[in-house]
């Protein structure tokens, strides 16, 4: 069921009415009726995605409960990072291993073939997992509580508006809401219909709209000129913004209408003046996640500058295959290991540093962190490191299919568009102004939304790109 089609809209109203009226007379009835309704919204993928959330659900639930009772607990933190990462690595890594195991048995010379393993991806699995598996680290670190109540933990895990694709919500900030009575009021009304609609624009008439620059270079890159190549890697750029941003725009929307209020995942990331403040802007819960639970684990900046560098470039790498079992992926988060490294590493000399006082030197540096993060989307976008070689070699020969003509592509301007759209809202942030809007201001803006969405709109729904992970 996705957020962008006619089912989502009618199920949504349902789970609202019914959850007003459950939250009014018997609190506990709401939260399982919310449980039930994110069984069901899940289950509409595939019913068997269900035993699977509910296997992680039940263990964590029962081993945390264990692990804070016990005078041995490290056993049962043990059980959950295996049970978490065993389930993960079957359904989603499996086969990659079993075809790298393949690809070096054939580069030494050897005939013979590991088969592989039908297994259907679970949608979410990455984002469920994490979610849960922060839980018992929490507990484990002494700043967290097991929670009594299954129904408690299992909506923390499953509630449907950031079951699929985040944002990757800490235990911590959702029992809060759940503990303190939770006030429904008009503003937040408002900012949640604001930032449905406001994501359903990014969605529907910004992403899938552009993918229509960017599929047909990255489906078949050997058919593309240098120049449509340099366009379609920075639509694509955008594209994944607007897609996943759009998301997380509807979901947390949704959530408010519910009376909950999430952790904000992006910031307008293509204004970053360095690789760091990228992360710091972009997808920020996995960010956070990833600086807390590995990053931190792994020693963080506490044992020198090499050990340092080393920590930044295994959490990214990590950070890369979470996204997907591809190669691509790790050389994706690979390349934003090594831009973090060397920035720091730079970072240490003064004499290296930019001066941000003059515009054309923080445009300069803009340009910069901007392109290389393009140059790593290419891994994320591409099928594989194949397709990633053509896409480069198709930049290379830019200065070859460069004519002045391009300039007038409508593809270039719509780019060049997004470039000034992006800009431009990070000085007056639609999200932050949401529910301080006048009620002129607040039609006006679900007025353009929806004359959007009905001229410009894609004709069918497309699945969020960030459901594969």
């Amino acid at each position: 069921m996705l957020f962008n089609s006619f089912s989502f809209m009618i199920f949504l109203c349902i789970v609202l009415v019914v959850s007003a009226i459950l939250r009014k007379y018997n609190k506990g009835a709401e939260l399982w009726f919310l449980v039930l309704a994110s069984a069901y919204f899940y289950g509409q993928w595939n019913w068997t995605y269900l035993i699977l959330i509910y296997i992680t659900i039940v263990s964590d639930y029962i081993l945390g409960l264990k692990y804070y009772k016990s005078e041995n607990p490290l056993k049962f933190l043990y059980i959950s990072l295996t049970v978490n990462l065993g389930i993960l690595a079957v359904y989603k890594y499996l086969n990659f291993i079993l075809n790298s195991a393949n690809t070096l048995i054939q580069t030494a010379g050897f005939s013979y073939t590991i088969p592989g393993v039908e297994l259907l991806l679970p949608v979410g699995i990455s984002f469920y997992t994490f979610q849960s598996m922060s839980y018992i680290i929490d507990i484990h670190r002494g700043s967290l509580k097991p929670r009594e109540k299954f129904v408690d933990y299992a909506l923390f895990v499953s509630f449907f508006p950031q079951l699929v694709a985040g944002p990757i919500v800490r235990a911590s900030e959702f029992f809060k809401q759940l503990d303190e009575k939770r006030h429904f009021s008009f503003d937040m009304a408002q900012t949640g219909v604001f930032l449905i609609t406001m994501g359903l624009v990014k969605k529907v008439v910004f992403a899938d709209n552009l993918a229509l620059i960017v599929d047909p270079v990255f489906n078949a890159p050997e058919a593309a000129n240098g120049w449509s190549t340099l366009i379609a890697v920075y639509a694509f750029a955008f594209q994944i913004y607007f897609d996943f941003s759009g998301y997380t725009d509807i979901a947390i929307g949704v959530a408010m209408l519910l009376g909950f209020q999430f952790p904000k995942n992006f910031n307008h990331p293509y204004v970053a003046l360095s690789i760091q403040d990228f992360w710091r802007r972009w997808h920020m819960t996995l960010s956070r996640w990833l600086r807390d639970y590995l990053y931190i684990s792994l020693g963080g900046n506490r044992n020198g500058a090499w050990k340092t560098q080393r920590n930044l470039f295994l959490t990214m790498f990590l950070g890369g295959l979470w996204h997907g079992a591809s190669w691509n992926f790790a050389i994706w988060g690979v390349l934003h290991g090594v831009y973090l490294a060397i920035e720091r590493k730079i970072s240490q000399y003064q004499w290296m540093s930019w001066n941000l006082d003059i515009k054309p030197v923080k445009f300069l540096k803009w340009l910069l962190v901007f392109n290389l993060v393009c140059f790593a989307w290419i891994f994320f976008r591409a099928e594989d490191f194949d397709q990633s070689i053509q896409i480069i070699t198709n930049l290379t020969n830019l200065a070859n299919d460069f004519k002045l003509k391009n300039l007038y592509n409508t593809s270039a301007y719509l780019v060049i568009a997004f470039m000034v759209l992006h800009k431009v809202s990070n000085y007056y942030d639609f999200a932050t102004r949401s529910g301080k809007m006048k009620s002129l201001e607040f039609i006006f803006w679900q007025t353009i939304f929806i004359l959007m969405l009905i001229l410009f709109g894609a004709k069918e729904a497309e699945s969020f790109m960030y459901f594969q992970f």
